[in-house]
C-alpha cells in the first residue's frame, strides 16, 4: 500500500511540473492562449517560444494547437515554425514543420497575434 500511495505522490508530482511549465498570456471567448515560458530559445538569432491555443469551443474535432513561433522585432513580424493540433482527447494529429520557410501571421492591435509578438519582442 506504501508503495500506491508513493507512485501516486511521484505521479502527481511530475504531472505537475509539467503543467507548470504552462503560464496563461491571452484569453477570450474564442481561445485560451498559454506560453511554455521554458521553451524560450532562439532560432536563427531571433527569438521563438512554443505556446498552445486551445479553443474554446473544438473547431472540426480539433481542441486546439500547440505552435512553436518565432518574430523578427525590428521589422514586428510573428512567424509560425511549426504546429501540433491536437483533439478533445490531447492527442496530436499530425505535425506541420517548415522552419525553411516560416508561415507569416498579421500583427492587428489588441489581437491574440499581436499578445502572441508581444511574448518575443518586450
Amino acid at each position: 500500500m506504501k508503495r500506491l500511495g508513493l507512485s501516486a505522490l511521484i505521479l502527481a508530482a511530475a504531472t505537475g511540473t509539467a503543467f507548470a511549465d504552462w503560464q496563461l498570456y491571452r484569453k477570450d471567448k474564442a481561445v485560451v492562449a498559454s506560453v511554455n515560458y521554458l521553451s524560450f530559445a532562439s532560432f536563427r538569432h531571433q527569438p521563438s517560444v512554443w505556446v498552445r491555443w486551445h479553443y474554446v469551443t473544438p473547431r472540426k474535432g480539433v481542441a486546439g494547437v500547440k505552435i512553436h513561433f518565432t518574430a523578427n522585432c525590428s521589422k514586428h513580424r510573428l512567424y509560425e515554425i511549426a504546429s501540433l493540433p491536437y483533439d478533445t482527447g490531447g492527442n496530436y494529429l499530425a505535425d506541420n514543420e517548415h522552419p525553411d520557410t516560416p508561415r507569416e501571421y498579421p500583427i492587428r492591435p489588441r489581437s491574440l497575434n499581436e499578445a502572441t509578438y508581444k511574448l518575443l519582442c518586450r
